[in-house]
């Protein structure tokens, strides 16, 4: 018995270990100390630099950041330690391993826990994980510094794995696989796998109970399904300290209710989906055709830029137009080229899964018997539905509108990570089939064949066929002739490039599938000669591991080189000051705001790295800011920037194109007395109203706030003013003089979630002042004002949280311990 255990667990840390070694040998540049260059994570140090400086020099919790849209909650930034200790699980479960190997790590592990718990053979397990962890979709994730994506990907398979053990009658283990690894899942914080993750276990859980329905054991099935809610409830708990506030905060984002402007419908369907726009929540939405991306990575051209050779039809047109030799090689290696022309507005790679695995899985249709089938394929097709949002509105669309959450999510792309765990989970099943199986050797040859014909057909119609037969254009063609028009002195010049660019794209793909077709025939023969009695079983195996390893390894490599990686050194000054920042530095003031012209201020989280910015990069803007942005920012009002603060433009210089730092004699800074109010009968009017106001001296105001101003006339004389004493995250100071009762406007941004105001300590009702600002009433004389975040919601989830996961760590150990008893161990 001991023996017999010791043997498991040595297999099981032997596992563990080549995953530790492929991880580090894909990205062996941190061997030498190097790190990965994420985009996204290098917005995120411009996102959360203030708040966590806020933190390190304070020790207070940053609830708040002015760096960022004039001011918004850091829930979804930064918020420093957490007191769900769940955290260390996080850790633990990577083994401290360095990014981006540690992603590598956990989503290998995660799909050989699962394979463990359907049982199939060490290698196929294997097999498998390398599958999962290295599919592109996941790499250029991780590349792209989506790192809460894949993290969140990594637990999607052991929390079905859990919720089959339980199915299964092994109630204790079911529920401590269940717990444990969604309550990780959820802590890494990315809502719509967690989404695609319960669409999934619903899935499971329906086929579950169709099987005990046919095998007279439906007790048992509503036993495992109530273990099975509470360990859900357990896992859910230790997150609150981060769920209860984002369900606060959403209602007041771009992500939760709609705004209350009906001065552009979007909506074509007039319809409120209580969550995002439909058209910006489908703009990445998957082609139909794209789909088979799966099995062929070029189907339609990889990624927007990847890099050509100097062989290519590219290099030879540009040559022949008359760029110099050494010129065009520069430039077919740039990776500047628009090789994608799929139905996205760009990509960073496809969604490649690996042609073995489409080879394997098209045959698991054949030849698995098994119940799991049917819920596996069902989520496959549901998750390639989703995938393609816009692209398939007749379904997505009523979804949208009607599943409940669904529309807080954009990106229906990201919905092909359910097919990227069912189709690997479906292709290791039909290799332990066909291998270890009890099936008739000629039932196996036959579908193996099948699988062969149909899987090697549609590699020969898409991609020797699709060569020929596709137009090779996409929607980013036009500006691509726009450009190389005006690089080239024109249009013949740029049709001609453009047309080797279309001949690139069709070479790719017939390159691509005659390599697709070289793979699938080395594993068909492995296949074929074991079943011949010429090849033992785990060299048949092996064989396919290690074919499905190159086949991914190889494309990965496209999309995540040593090129990607950098010296920590380099990354770490990668923000630098450009000369306006370090001109505008010079300004000691605490508190007044930049906005930089040079670049899209309104999806660059860069310039808040060093200051306070009108601009920011979230997926979660206030809604009173996002309309801000609309119909007042993006037209350049001076008025709307003024009552920002915003001290200073950065613009570029006509002559050198250098950024360059303009000081705005106009802003009207932290806050200051209006001599009038101009009531507004509702949203649409108080929008309309700050197209021509002047907002030094006058307020414009819904009417709704009529009942807590009352009916009055605001003065202020020639000494008025309102000076701020104390800037901080969480709270600010000010004194105010004015000889008569007056109406004080802060250029603070209006949010009601926990933003609560005090005159000489005594709480004061906060108003909404030109859409966006805080207002308050403020009576004659010299007071001191004291605005304070006080998020109630915040600190009541902190508590749930700290309590609940310090009871699910105790409830996982007694159950891990009593799984682990000799009787217990020797009755499994």
């Amino acid at each position: 018995m001991k023996s017999t255990l010791f043997k498991a667990l040595t297999a099981h840390l032997a596992a563990l270990m080549i995953f530790v070694a492929l991880a580090f040998a894909f990205c062996s540049p941190v061997l030498e100390g190097k790190q990965l260059f994420q985009s996204d994570m290098m917005h995120y140090k411009g996102m959360q630099k203030e708040a966590a400086d806020y933190y390190q020099s304070t020790g207070d919790l940053p609830l708040w950041t002015n760096s960022m849209f004039g001011g918004m909650p850091t829930y979804v930034i930064y918020t420093g330690p957490s007191t769900n200790k769940v955290a260390y699980l996080n850790q633990v479960f990577t083994l401290c391993l360095p990014n981006p190997v540690d992603m590598f790590f956990v989503l290998m592990m995660g799909m050989y826990v699962f394979l463990c718990v359907i049982e199939v053979k060490y290698w196929i397990r294997i097999t498998g994980a390398i599958a999962y962890g290295f599919a592109t979709f996941t790499v250029v994730s991780m590349d792209a510094g989506h790192i809460t994506k894949v993290m969140s990907m990594a637990y999607m398979a052991p929390v079905l794995g859990g919720i089959i053990l339980a199915y299964r009658g092994k109630y204790v283990a079911g529920a401590v696989l269940t717990a444990l690894t969604a309550a990780v899942q959820i802590y890494n914080n990315h809502p719509q796998i967690t989404y695609y993750t319960l669409i999934m276990a619903i899935c499971l859980a329906v086929a579950a109970g169709v099987q005990a329905w046919r095998q007279r054991q439906l007790a048992a099935y509503f036993k495992a399904s109530a273990v099975l809610v509470i360990a859900g409830i357990l896992a859910v708990l230790p997150a609150m300290d981060n769920l209860l506030i984002m369900n606060e905060y959403t209602h007041y984002t771009i992500r939760g209710s709609q705004s209350e402007l009906t001065l552009d419908q979007k909506d074509k369907n007039n319809k409120k989906s209580g969550g995002l726009d439909i058209d910006y929540a489908f703009q990445w939405s998957y082609g139909k055709g794209e789909t088979f991306t799966l099995l062929l990575p070029h189907l339609v051209g990889g990624a927007t830029g990847e890099k050509l050779s100097t062989s290519s039809n590219t290099y030879k047109a540009l040559t022949d137009i008359g760029v110099p030799a050494a010129k065009a090689e520069e430039a077919v290696n740039s990776a500047s080229w628009q090789l994608y022309w799929g139905a996205m507005p760009f990509t960073s790679g496809p969604a490649y899964i690996g042609v073995i695995i489409c080879f394997l899985f098209v045959l698991s249709l054949f030849i698995v018997n098994s119940w799991h089938k049917w819920w596996l394929v069902a989520t496959t097709i549901i998750g390639i539905l989703l995938s393609w949002g816009a692209n398939f509105p007749e379904l997505n669309n009523f979804l949208f509108y009607h599943l409940p959450l669904y529309s807080k999510f954009r990106t229906p792309t990201m919905a092909l990570a359910i097919p990227q765990v069912s189709m690997v989970i479906l292709a290791c099943m039909a290799l332990q089939e066909l291998v270890y199986g009890d099936a008739a050797k000629a039932f196996l040859q036959q579908h193996l064949k099948m699988a062969l014909f149909v899987t090697g057909g549609l590699v020969i119609i898409l991609a020797i066929g699709g060569s020929v037969l596709y137009p090779f254009s996409g929607p980013g063609d036009a500006s691509f002739l726009a450009r190389y028009s005006r690089m080239l002195g024109g249009d013949a010049a740029a049709a001609q490039l453009l047309g080797a660019l279309k001949r690139d794209r069709s070479a790719i793909l017939r390159a691509d599938g005659f390599r697709a077709m070289a793979l699938i025939l080395v594993v068909f023969a492995a296949l074929w000669y074991f079943l011949k009695g010429k090849l033992k079983a785990t060299y048949a195996v092996i064989i396919v591991a290690a074919v499905t390893l190159f086949d991914l390894f190889q494309l990965d490599k496209t999309y995540m080189s040593e090129d990607n990686f950098s010296e920590a050194a380099q990354l770490a000054n990668y923000i630098a000051p450009s000369s306006a920042d370090e001109q505008i530095l010079q300004d000691k003031d605490p508190y007044y705001r930049v906005l930089n012209a040079t670049t899209n201020p309104f999806l660059d989280a860069n310039t808040s790295y060093f200051h306070k910015s009108i601009g920011g990069q979230s997926p979660a803007k206030l809604w009173i800011y996002e309309d801000l942005i609309e119909h007042q920012l993006s037209k350049n009002n001076m008025a709307v920037l003024n009552m920002l603060n915003t001290r200073y433009f950065i613009v570029a210089d006509p002559q050198s194109g250098q950024p360059v730092a303009q000081r705005n004699p106009g802003a009207l800074g932290n806050a200051w007395f209006v001599k009038a109010i101009q009531w507004a009968p509702d949203a649409n009017s108080e929008m309309k109203a700050l197209d021509h106001f002047n907002p030094k001296d006058t307020a414009v105001i819904d009417q709704r706030f009529k009942a807590t101003t009352g009916v009055f006339t605001p003065a202020a004389d020639s000494s008025a003013r309102i000076v701020l004493t104390k800037y901080g995250l969480n709270q600010l100071q000010y004194t105010a003089q004015n000889s008569a009762e007056g109406l004080g406007v802060f250029s603070d941004i209006y949010y009601p979630a926990g933003w609560k105001a005090y005159i000489d300590g005594k709480e004061t009702p906060v108003i909404r002042v030109n859409y966006a600002l805080r207002g308050l009433k403020i009576p004659a004389g010299k007071h001191d004002i004291q605005f304070k975040f006080e998020p109630a919601t915040f600190f009541l989830g902190r508590k749930i949280s700290g309590i609940s996961s310090i009871l699910l760590l105790v409830l996982v150990a007694g159950g891990i311990a009593w799984s682990l008893r000799p009787s217990h161990v020797h009755n499994a």
